[in-house]
């Protein structure tokens, strides 16, 4: 019975470390608009979200990205690893359903900026 116990404490503890599944959706206007989205698994450690998200399409691009929550509010620096770019800043609101069950708590950060568009959003709870 104590090996099932430690064996399910480091179950829930790598689960904790692997971080949560969220789906990401950028839009860019340069020349012309550009989506992007991408999906995996971002760390939250107090009011900061941090994580590298991969291409939906090919998943061989990276998108790393940056967030401090703080109360409705979020503030990101993103950047595409894949063209080594310095990042970007984007601000805006970060909202969680009041009342979450066992298999549905939504999660959404709506981030913008002058030239960009970011969305990522979170379906399912932990268990």
């Amino acid at each position: 019975m104590k090996h099932l116990l430690v064996l399910c404490s480091v179950l829930l503890a790598a689960t904790a470390e692997a971080g949560q599944d969220w789906e990401l959706i950028s839009v860019t206007r340069g020349p012309g608009w550009e989506v992007n989205e991408a999906k995996g698994a971002l760390k939250q450690n107090g009011k900061i979200l941090e994580g590298v998200l991969k291409d939906k399409t090919d998943g061989k691009a990276d998108y790393q990205i940056h967030i401090e929550l703080n109360g409705g509010r979020a503030e990101a620096t993103f950047r595409f690893i894949s063209e080594n770019d310095e990042g970007t800043t984007l601000t805006g609101i970060y909202k969680k359903t009041a009342k979450p069950t066992k298999t549905h708590c939504p999660e959404q950060i709506q981030l913008m900026n002058s030239f960009q568009y970011i969305g990522l959003a979170r379906d399912t709870c932990e268990p």
